[in-house]
């Protein structure tokens, strides 16, 4: 057998293959220069990034930026299917210079301190996520009306070149009626067609409108929740059927505030504002917000509630994202579902705090946790005990009640309401629950009026179930009182409903089937 080889020591290993690396070098030298275009084929990887309402609220955006007042979502019906979707708003219009410009990708125009604009590609990434062809017409004040369309079989046939439409054809556009809006003088309309989510729908039409309309409504409510609070735009959403000539009534989008209003708030004190100080960057006010607890509000109920739990960050009064703890919190259970953090993104914020593209999340950076959970507030308080306090009010138990009962009335002991009111039983104003005995026409043991509060025992059976003893307004305590508790939900006013009357039917029943035994007993 060969020899093996000696065990030689890691670290010498390491010495070794350290000597015959070759040194990097520091600079490198550029040798040429040539342009490489990207190919029109970049346009199938923007079908991942937004879903339908995402890509509306990024021309929503737009529209914001151009001042509109008011903004229409329609749908469009024909041939008994739906053929193009459209967003048409009042704003201030494009010409042609304009209008090109917007229609190239990434060309970022000169934004305004407040826009909502960022990256110069909102409006055609948006689009072509959901439609193979974008159509934009507009007409500024005092201009004659442009329109400009991109097809992605277009752009991959043609090389990026845009069709230009002709004015009449812009015109008759942006002169129909379109609803709350009407005719639009100044402003712009996209268009969208060959829609994905339209060209896939064979079935149930009306259902994916309704579904698709609720999230839009749900969407826009919530992303420009600040917008439509203080009235600054309208939004609208309808439905146009081309082969009937009618538009259906229009939606409005109300706003979602996801924060709680004062009688809403779930602790003393609260929102409250934290101040972090970010490395290199300054400071960052975080208002800290705890919800009421079950609170029944849409801006609490927003799908999963603990899936709405923490960051919410805003820029220009736009909502970028709506909850998530950015890694800040390891977690999204239940027990943090109160805690809501509001936060204004300032621009000279906006290399720390990156907002995505799609505008559907914002990335921080590693420091930013520390940051957080430095930051405090004036009376002292540091963030860690603003989520103590969240969780702590969510696992807190309420105060447990019984629901009000009807007091016992006529035929039932004074002793079994004292016992009750020990028993701090709350009672409902008017009239209490009677167990009295009565002649009935039929063999049932009971009789039961819903409206009259009242339980009536078959005076036929009375001598029978005292049993020779001395009868009263009161005798046959147990029985009373147990018809009392068996049945006075239902006489409280709760609804008879089928389910109910089942079980109404099924408990005379069972009273009969006992009543016969007692029968037996009583002739022993």
């Amino acid at each position: 057998m060969g020899k093996l080889p000696a065990k030689r020591n890691r670290h010498q290993s390491i010495q070794v293959n350290a000597r015959s690396d070759a040194r990097l070098p520091s600079d490198l030298e550029i040798g040429g220069r040539e342009t490489l275009r990207p190919t029109p084929d970049i346009l199938d990887a923007l079908e991942k990034d937004y879903p339908l309402e995402a890509s509306i609220a990024d021309l929503v955006d737009n529209s914001i930026d151009a001042k509109a007042k008011n903004i229409l979502v329609r749908f469009v019906k024909k041939e008994r299917r739906l053929s193009s979707l459209y967003v048409i708003d009042d704003g201030v219009g494009m010409n042609a210079d304009v209008l090109k410009r917007a229609m190239q990708f990434a060309a970022r125009r000169n934004y305004s301190p407040k826009d909502l604009g960022m990256f110069g590609v909102g409006l055609k990434t948006a689009s072509l996520s959901q439609a193979n062809t974008l159509t934009v017409v507009s007409r500024a004040a005092g201009q004659a009306a442009v329109g400009r369309q991109w097809t992605k079989e277009g752009i991959k046939t043609n090389d990026w070149t845009v069709n230009i439409l002709k004015s009449q054809s812009a015109t008759a556009l942006l002169n129909h009626a379109w609803g709350l809006v009407g005719p639009i003088k100044v402003g712009t309309v996209v268009r969208w067609d060959d829609i994905y989510d339209f060209d896939r729908l064979r079935i149930d039409m009306d259902g994916y409108l309704e579904r698709a309309i609720l999230r839009i409504r749900h969407h826009l409510g919530l992303k420009l929740n600040r917008f439509l609070q203080r009235r600054q735009i309208t939004i609208h959403i309808d439905v146009e059927d081309i082969d009937e000539q009618d538009v259906g009534p229009a939606t409005e989008v109300v706003a979602i505030n996801p924060f709680p209003p004062k009688a809403l708030n779930g602790a003393k004190n609260f929102p409250k504002n934290f101040v972090a100080t970010l490395p290199g960057t300054g400071s960052l006010v975080m208002r800290c917000h705890i919800w009421r607890k079950k609170s029944s509000d849409p801006g609490y109920k927003l799908g999963k509630v603990s899936e709405h739990q923490g960051f919410y960050f805003y820029r220009h009064d736009r909502l970028i994202q709506d909850g998530g703890w950015c890694d800040v919190i390891g977690t999204t259970e239940p027990h943090l579902s109160l805690a809501r953090v509001e936060i204004d993104i300032p621009d000279r914020l906006q290399a720390y705090l990156k907002v995505r593209s799609n505008k559907a999340g914002v990335d921080v950076p590693a420091s930013f946790g520390d940051a957080v959970f430095s930051a405090r507030a004036k009376d002292g308080m540091d963030f860690r005990g603003y989520i103590r306090k969240a969780e702590e009010l969510y696992r807190q138990r309420g105060k447990q009640q019984a629901r009000p009962m009807l007091q016992p009335g006529v035929g039932i002991p004074a002793e079994v309401r004292h016992a009750l009111g020990r028993r701090s039983i709350r009672f409902l104003p008017g009239e209490g629950c009677s167990v009295v005995w009565g002649k009935l026409s039929g063999p049932d043991l009971i009789d039961i009026d819903q409206d009259g509060r009242q339980i009536t025992l078959n005076t036929k059976y009375r001598s029978m179930l005292l049993r020779g003893a001395r009868g009263g307004k009161t005798d046959l305590p147990l029985l009373r009182t147990l018809l009392y508790f068996t049945l006075e939900s239902l006489l409280a006013g709760m609804r008879i409903g089928p389910v109910e009357r089942l079980r109404l039917q099924a408990f005379q029943a069972a009273m009969n089937a006992a009543l016969k035994l007692e029968k037996q007993w009583a002739s022993k």
